[in-house]
């Protein structure tokens, strides 16, 4: 049944996936695996409450784990259940206090749901835990800055940017806070390295051009342009 699933998901076939793993609790109800698959095919289908059965059942499985409970925030968020889902979310980071990943999760959905102050210590304790993700960096400068801790902002946009030189999304971030508050210099500083670093990504081109042009250097801002 696992095996008949797997091919109905990729086929598209969420109806007979679900059929699939349904079969498969039926025969190890102990099985974390094929509750969650199950869990997984009742979401590609929309049916929520069913879904959201599935991972209470891992849940159950293992008591321990913050993905079921995430998954069950996410049922709820597909619900637009958002304070339903904040819970489960809080939850899974209850049941697992060590785990990054639930935190990063109730954090971004915090700050995608304009609670920035909220979500800002929930992707500190993220980013404590694993400081591996560049995407958590991201988002608690971006909570820093949308809660309007400009300085909080900056210097996570620069420790992020230390520990992983490669991800744009730090060094955009970054350049738009300094151009918000008109610090052009330091922003065509961030932009010159984005261009460095990746010749071909034209919006960098376009940035830098722009702050040229604002810098009253209109020859290298056409020439920016040009590139």
């Amino acid at each position: 049944p696992m095996r008949d699933g797997r091919q109905a998901m990729v086929r598209g076939d969420f109806e007979g996936a679900a059929r699939s793993f349904r079969q498969a609790t039926t025969e190890q109800p102990d099985d974390p695996h094929a509750w969650l698959a199950l869990g997984r095919a009742e979401m590609a289908a929309e049916r929520y409450s069913r879904a959201r059965d599935a991972f209470t059942a891992v849940a159950r499985i293992r008591p321990s784990a913050a993905l079921p409970r995430v998954l069950i925030g996410h049922t709820l968020e597909l619900e637009r259940q958002y304070d339903e889902a904040l819970l489960a979310y809080r939850h899974a980071i209850e049941v697992a206090p060590r785990s990054a990943y639930a935190h990063r999760v109730a954090g971004t959905r915090l700050l995608r749901w304009g609670r920035a102050a909220l979500a800002v210590p929930l992707l500190a304790r993220a980013v404590e835990l694993d400081p591996s993700n560049a995407e958590t960096w991201n988002g608690l400068a971006m909570a820093h800055y949308l809660a309007e801790d400009l300085d909080a902002a900056e210097r996570t946009f620069r420790r992020g940017i230390v520990r992983h030189p490669d991800h744009l999304p730090l060094r955009i971030g970054l350049a738009a806070l300094l151009i918000n508050a008109h610090r052009y210099t330091d922003a065509l500083a961030i932009y010159e390295e984005v261009v460095r670093l990746r010749p071909s990504f034209a919006p960098a081109h376009v940035g830098r051009g722009i702050l040229l042009h604002e810098l009253g250097r209109p020859d290298q801002a056409e020439a920016a342009f040009v590139d």
